[in-house]
Formats: structure tokens, sequence, C-alpha cells
């Protein structure tokens, strides 16, 4: 396990320099722990994350591999992508943690990559009646089928301690109306090649490290029958341009939300 992750679930009362939780449980490291003691502290875990935690490193990896293969529609890239992805980690864990002594446990999945290079935290996927909610919030768009594929697997998923990163479902609506007033002080929003853009047909999904950078759904795009996304700079006040075929003038524009993930998974070097 990449050894900043031990020092992200650090207890309170262990780190004298402020541990983030009052309560730090390595259930793939607890193989004491039974089923019902557990969903009893922490009732949302799915049972079979709680079965997960208990098969070795490599079954762990290798079944999460399989899943997300079959959660996702067909993409021609993905499955050779998930492969190496998958291939890349040295361990896969899951952390059930308490913020506060009255707080409700919170689940998440590690992913950790080899070398101490960084990890993922995915958050409990979201259930079928929470989707068709999400899609009652944005009535005038359909939001991209693996993109919804994608939030039942995490609905929430995070690069090393990222505070946002894909934003849960939940706080999605909240996120747009945020973005919207952000918006209403920058008239005159446009691509980088200055065409008008429409600020409302612009949704929010990820927003980087807490900052006001993001990468949207764009209602007005539909490269490959669904919206395609798009990056919004608050440096610039601009999003991405879309119009040319030449890729250098694309950066941060895909045509699905596959595309974009599998960007954000690409292992840096």
């Amino acid at each position: 396990m990449d050894r900043h992750v031990e020092t992200y679930y650090k207890r309170s009362s262990d780190d004298e320099l402020g541990g983030k939780f009052h309560e730090v449980i390595a259930l793939h490291d607890s193989p004491e722990i039974s089923w019902k003691n557990i969903s009893k502290k922490a009732p949302l875990l799915p049972r079979g994350w709680y079965e997960l935690a208990h098969l070795s490193v490599r079954d762990r990896i290798d079944f999460c591999r399989d899943y997300w293969l079959s959660r996702f529609p067909y993409h021609p890239n993905l499955s050779e992508f998930l492969v190496r992805f998958f291939a890349s980690l040295d361990d896969l864990g899951i952390y059930i943690t308490q913020r506060n002594w009255e707080d409700p446990y919170q689940v998440e999945m590690i992913y950790s990559l080899a070398n101490d290079s960084g990890y993922y935290r995915g958050k409990l996927p979201a259930l079928e009646s929470e989707l068709l909610l999400l899609q009652k919030e944005f009535p005038s768009y359909i939001l991209p089928n693996d993109y919804l594929s994608f939030l039942q697997i995490h609905n929430g998923f995070y690069k090393t301690t990222d505070c946002t990163g894909v934003i849960p479902m939940m706080l999605m609506k909240d996120e747009y109306e945020k973005f919207q007033l952000m918006l209403l002080e920058e008239p005159g929003l446009s691509t980088s090649s200055g065409a008008p853009v429409d600020p409302k047909s612009l949704i929010p999904f990820y927003k980087s490290f807490g900052g006001p950078f993001y990468q949207c759904f764009w209602g007005e795009w539909y490269p490959q029958q669904e919206m395609g996304n798009v990056y919004y700079s608050h440096q610039s006040k601009t999003i991405s341009d879309v119009s040319c075929s030449d890729t250098s003038c694309e950066a941060m524009a895909f045509p699905t939300f596959i595309d974009w993930l599998m960007f954000y998974l690409e292992r840096v070097e």
C-alpha cells in the first residue's frame, strides 16, 4: 500500500500533528471483524465490499478490474486501459472511518499505485433510485450513460488527497448552482477561440482540488450521441475549444466521460 495512504488515514489520537479521524478500520487488514459487527457500525457498507476485503490482494485487484469492465458500456480503448491500470496497483483496500466520535462511519475503497506513486479514493456506489433523482435535477439534459455507470461503481472519486474530485451526485445540484453564480460575475463566457457559450449548458462533474477549475458536461456538444465534456479555466474565463481539428486546440475536451476518466487515471511518470 502506498505509504501516503497510512498518513492520510491517521487517527487524531495517534498523530500529534493532527490526524483526521477519531477511528480508522482498515477492513482488508482486519480478518477478525465479522459482518455482523461491522455492519452495525457502518450500515451502508455493501456486503460485497466486506467480502472483497477478505480476499487476497491479487484477487481484490482482479475482481475490481473485472467489475469495472462489466459496468461500463463499450469503448474501444477501455478494456486495454483498465487492464494496464489495475496491473499498476500494488494494493486495493477498504477503509472505514469516523471523523468525530458522534459522526456516522464512512466507507472508501483505495486504489494504491505501486512504488508509492499515488492512490485514488472511491466512495460507495450510487443506487439506481438515486440516479433517477439525479436525472430529475437536470431535466433539460440527458446525462451520459458511461458517467451514470461510473456512479454505480463510485459515487465520488478522488486522486490522493483531493477534497473534491468527481463530485458526489448528492452535491451536483449545489455545485452547479455555485458554478452558475460564479459565472454571473464573468459575462461573455466563451470557448478559447472566442465562440460564445451559454453558461447554463455547462454541468460540472469534476472540481480540481477545491479550486475554481472544472470539467463540465456541455449541453451544446454531442460528439458521439451523448454530451461531451470540456474544461473550464477560471484563469482564462473560457472553456475548451472543440471546433478545430488540431488536437492542440482540443486540450481537455473529451467526447465521452470514459475518455476523460482514462485521462484522470493515467499514471504520470
